[in-house]
């Protein structure tokens, strides 16, 4: 695979994991000023945190390589 690719491959992934991570916020902050149950949003937030790990773990395994 040319390296160009590599690169476009790993902007994407940062981007489709920014999008998720966004939607999963917005999504939990929505729920906790419907309902006030903080659980709900730790939960949404918790996944945002792994998923940012992950991210930027294959951003910078797919960026460099």
């Amino acid at each position: 695979m040319p390296e160009d690719a590599t690169a476009d491959v790993a902007t994407w992934m940062l981007v489709l994991s920014g999008v998720v991570v966004a939607f999963l916020v917005g999504v939990g902050l929505l729920q906790l000023s419907l309902t006030g149950d903080v659980g709900s949003f730790a939960r949404d937030l918790g996944i945002a945190v792994v998923l940012v790990a992950f991210g930027a773990g294959f951003y910078r395994k797919w960026h460099d390589a």
